[in-house]
């Protein structure tokens, strides 16, 4: 009985060895077809050890940085980014991992984070003084930047932004994603975490598509939401009063007054705060209202230039709308 059960478990860890290794070979194979068919849109610039995708268009100061939220890459911005590139140079990126930039170094931290965008903004030859703008758990990694380097900053755009006073619980999923993505699994289930690509702008679809499986995306995600509370100290522990202009966009459906007095106290990180509600936008509000964030970002480079701005906050909005 012991030889028969002894070689019934061999057998099983047989199976399981070469299930495993099918999956793996599936989602390489798989990742590598998506990438060929669709190469980068941007360019790969070496950050130290590893590339960041950097996707840059339209001319004028001062440059305008994106930073997506979770799982986010350049085409997210799909709607945005060629408003912003008709009134200056907009560049969107993708952090390491995610779209098409190489993996990175672990933790993902906003620390680590801010630290790579640096190099990339050097290695890339993107000078300040810049505007950052910073959707979702975006709006942490650019607070933490301009702490760090605030003589590169002009003002910051926050996109219904992560406050790090907000309740932050890190998914059971986040601790098996390791374990799960390499061997395709997600893949197979057609299970995705970014945004879908159908939501997008048509021009970056096929971009989407062809980067929403990739398993160092999946990697990526997991190791900064599970470090996510160390983001939140830090971009805690930056200034509390800045000097340059912070716009706030707020996303109108599916929030709580929590949620809108958060978004409120982000707009008092600066005397030249502001805050934008896009009314008819749920968190995602670069693909729900676009034009609210083009607004945004458009007065916050005016302000940059020393162009003065007649409109309130209110009168921002109803443009953008």
């Amino acid at each position: 009985m012991w030889r028969w059960t002894w070689r019934a478990l061999v057998s099983l860890c047989g199976l399981i060895v070469a299930a495993a290794g099918a999956g793996a070979t599936y989602e390489w194979l798989a990742t590598r077809r998506d990438l060929a068919g669709h190469p980068p849109p941007g360019r790969l610039v070496d950050v130290g050890g590893h590339r960041l995708h950097v996707w840059c268009a339209g001319s004028g100061s001062p440059a305008v940085v994106l930073e997506a939220g979770l799982t986010g890459s350049t085409a997210g911005w799909g709607s945005v980014q060629p408003e912003v590139a008709r009134f200056t140079r907009v560049c969107s990126y993708d952090r390491a991992g995610l779209g098409y930039s190489d993996p990175g170094p672990s933790p993902r931290t906003a620390g680590r984070i801010a630290s790579e965008l640096a190099r990339l903004l050097d290695r890339a030859g993107i000078g300040g003084p810049l505007v950052l703008a910073g959707a979702s758990i975006g709006g942490l990694y650019v607070r933490v930047f301009a702490s760090e380097h605030p003589e590169r900053v002009a003002g910051l755009v926050l996109v219904d932004a992560s406050h790090e006073r907000q309740e932050m619980e890190v998914p059971a999923l986040a601790r098996v994603v390791p374990l799960l993505a390499p061997l395709g699994v997600f893949r197979f289930l057609g299970v995705s975490f970014a945004h879908d690509p159908e939501s997008l702008a048509p021009a970056v679809q096929a971009l989407a598509r062809a980067t929403r499986f990739r398993p160092a995306g999946y990697l990526a995600a997991a190791s900064e939401i599970t470090h996510v509370r160390q983001s939140a100290a830090e971009a805690g522990a930056s200034p509390r009063k800045l000097a340059i202009p912070v716009m706030v966009v707020t996303a109108g459906r599916g929030t709580d007054a929590a949620w809108r007095d958060l978004q409120r106290d982000l707009a008092g990180l600066s005397e030249r705060g502001c805050q934008l509600i896009a009314e008819e936008s749920g968190h995602v509000v670069t693909a729900d209202q676009p034009q609210v964030v083009v607004e945004a970002i458009r007065t916050a480079v005016m302000a940059a230039r020393g162009s003065g701005d007649v409109f309130t906050c209110e009168a921002r909005a109803d443009r953008g709308e």
